[in-house]
């Protein structure tokens, strides 16, 4: 499930992921998230909590989350990645250095840092 993180700049979206992730889970809280974001502003960051609970995704939302990031590869110019599980760490490492925006992990000890740095990055520095 995800849950919104508030206290964030507006073109932030805050999530906290735990659980295992549905489709209902990106149909009804993640996608509307980040739609109403970005009619509000041109690009977004992204502050991603993995929760010690998260226990992966379900196939259709893992077709969700594809679909959802090849939608919005440009709109999303940072993401801060607060996770301990190691796979999740390899998957991000993986898979970052093709994304176009910014993407940093920090564990859950640097959770304050990661919502700092995420809420004082700029977009000009992913362009």
């Amino acid at each position: 499930m995800f849950k919104k993180i508030e206290g964030l700049p507006d073109d932030v979206v805050g999530i906290e992921v735990s659980g295992k992730l549905t489709h209902d889970d990106y149909a009804g809280t993640l996608i509307p998230l980040v739609e109403k974001t970005l009619a509000e502003h041109k690009s977004i960051k992204i502050l991603c909590v993995m929760a010690e609970g998260f226990d992966g995704m379900e196939l259709a939302a893992m077709w969700d989350d594809t679909a959802f990031g090849l939608k919005h590869w440009h709109d999303i110019s940072h993401i801060a990645l607060v996770a301990e599980q190691n796979w999740v760490r390899a998957m991000t490492a993986m898979f970052a250095p093709f994304y176009p925006g910014i993407v940093r992990m920090f564990g859950y000890s640097d959770l304050e840092d990661a919502r700092e740095w995420i809420a004082k990055a700029h977009h000009e520095e992913a362009a």
